[in-house]
C-alpha cells in the first residue's frame, strides 16, 4: 500500500523524527530516525524514549511535560549517544490530532562536521592572532617612542614629516593590532541592559540610516530584565549585524526598512550539564531574543549554510570575518544564532542570549 503524502514527506526529511503515544511509547519512526539509531521501525515499536537513549542525556522528564502539558523543548549543541556519539539539535513538540494532545514528535538533526571544524579551525586562527599581536604591541611602542624623540630633534622639514608619518603608521597598525587582542579575549560577563546596547549600536550606524533613508521599527519588551554580558562584545555583534541589514536594504527602490526587536524566546532550551560522576543531567533554559530584520533581497539557498563560515562572503570587498566573529562572541556568551532568509523576503538574524535574570543593584 503506498504512503500517504503526509507519510512521505516524512520520510523524505533529514530530521530523524519518533513520534511517541500518549503512554511514551513510540508509534513512528522515519527513515532518518531508523538509520540513526540503527534498528528497524518493527524492532523499536512500543519502545519508551529511555529505551532510544540509554546512554545519553535523560529526556524522560521533558517528554513526560511535552507528553502531559503539550509544552515544546528544544535543545542545541547536545551530544548524543546512538552507538556513536555526536552533536545533534533536538526538539520535542506535542503532536495534536483534531484540537487533542495525542502524543509528542521528537526532532533530532545532527550538526554538521563541517561547521564544527570550523569553528575549531576558527577559535585556532584567533589565537594565533591574538599571541602574534601580543608580540607586535610592544615592540611597536617602542619605535613609536623612539619616532617621538626623533620628532623632537630633527629641524628639516622633510624629516619631521618622516617622523610624523612614522607616528601616524604606528598608531594605525597600534589600532589594528589591539583589535586582535580584543577580538582574542574572552568576554567579560556584567549586568547589561540589551535595549541600551540596540539603542548604542543604532546611533553608531545612524548616519548610513540617514543616508539611505532607511526607516527602523522597534519594537523592544520592556519587561526584559538585566542579564549577563560583554557590552562592547556584544555592541560589536549588533553594528555588524546592522551593517549587513543596511546594506541588504540599501539598494531598494521601496520598503527600505530595518526592524529591531526584542523578546523572550517563546520555547524552553534544553541545557546540557555534566555533574558529578560525569552523569549527564538537563535543565530548562528560556533565552533572550534580539531579532534584526530587513527588508532586502534576501540571502540565497545555497549561500545560508556558509555565510557563517570564516573569511566566507558574498560581497566583492567584505572579509568574511563579520558573521564568523559575531558566532563566536555569542557563542561564548552561551548562546546561538540563528538566520532565516529567503529570496525577495528579506532576512532575519536573531541572536539568542541565556536567559539568565540579574539584580540591578549588583550593576555597581
Amino acid at each position: 500500500m503506498s504512503a500517504s503524502p503526509e507519510e512521505a514527506i516524512l520520510q523524505n526529511l533529514d530530521e530523524a523524527i519518533c513520534l511517541f503515544n500518549r503512554n511514551g511509547e513510540v508509534v513512528f519512526l522515519n527513515k532518518a530516525a531508523e538509520e540513526l539509531f540503527g534498528r528497524s521501525m518493527e524492532e523499536l515499536s512500543g519502545c519508551e524514549l529511555g529505551d532510544l537513549l540509554p546512554q545519553g542525556p535523560d529526556l524522560t522528564l521533558f517528554l513526560q511535560k511535552t507528553l502531559t502539558e503539550g509544552r515544546p523543548y528544544q535543545s542545541k549543541d547536545l551530544d548524543i549517544e546512538t552507538g556513536r556519539t555526536f552533536n545533534a539539535d533536538i526538539a520535542l513538540v506535542p503532536f495534536y490530532v483534531a484540537g487533542r494532545l495525542d502524543g509528542a514528535l521528537l526532532c533530532i538533526r545532527e550538526n554538521l562536521e563541517l561547521t564544527e571544524r570550523e569553528d575549531l579551525q576558527f577559535d585556532s586562527l584567533l589565537y594565533l592572532l591574538g599571541t602574534i599581536a601580543h608580540e607586535v604591541k610592544n615592540p611597536l611602542s617602542g619605535i613609536k617612542g623612539a619616532a617621538q624623540i626623533l620628532a623632537s630633534a630633527v629641524s628639516d622639514s622633510n624629516a619631521e614629516e618622516a617622523v610624523r608619518l612614522i607616528i601616524k603608521e604606528a598608531d594605525r597598525l597600534n589600532t589594528v593590532v589591539q583589535s586582535y587582542l580584543n577580538i582574542a579575549r574572552k568576554p567579560s560577563a556584567h549586568p547589561l541592559n540589551v535595549h541600551e546596547i540596540l539603542e548604542h549600536a543604532l546611533q553608531v550606524v545612524a548616519p548610513s540610516l540617514r543616508e539611505h533613508r532607511i526607516t527602523v521599527q522597534k519594537s523592544y519588551d520592556p519587561s526584559l530584565p538585566l542579564i549577563a554580558g560583554d557590552e562592547s562584545k556584544l555592541l560589536q555583534v549588533l553594528i555588524n549585524l546592522l551593517k549587513n541589514a543596511i546594506e541588504a536594504v540599501a539598494p531598494m527602490r521601496i520598503e527600505r526598512t530595518i526592524a529591531v526587536s526584542t523578546r523572550p524566546s517563546q520555547e524552553y532550551a534544553l541545557i546540557q550539564e555534566t555533574g558529578a560522576r560525569r552523569k549527564q543531567t538537563m535543565r530548562k533554559q528560556r533565552w533572550l531574543v534580539i531579532a534584526i530584520q530587513d527588508s532586502g533581497s534576501g540571502i540565497p539557498k545555497d549561500e545560508l549554510g556558509r555565510i557563517f563560515l570564516p573569511f566566507y562572503s558574498g560581497k566583492e570587498s567584505g572579509s568574511g570575518l563579520g558573521l564568523s566573529l559575531s558566532k563566536k562572541i555569542v557563542r561564548d556568551h552561551g548562546g546561538i544564532i540563528r538566520v532565516k532568509s529567503a529570496l525577495g523576503s528579506g532576512t532575519t538574524f536573531s541572536v539568542y542570549l541565556p536567559f539568565q535574570i540579574i539584580s540591578p543593584k549588583k550593576r555597581s
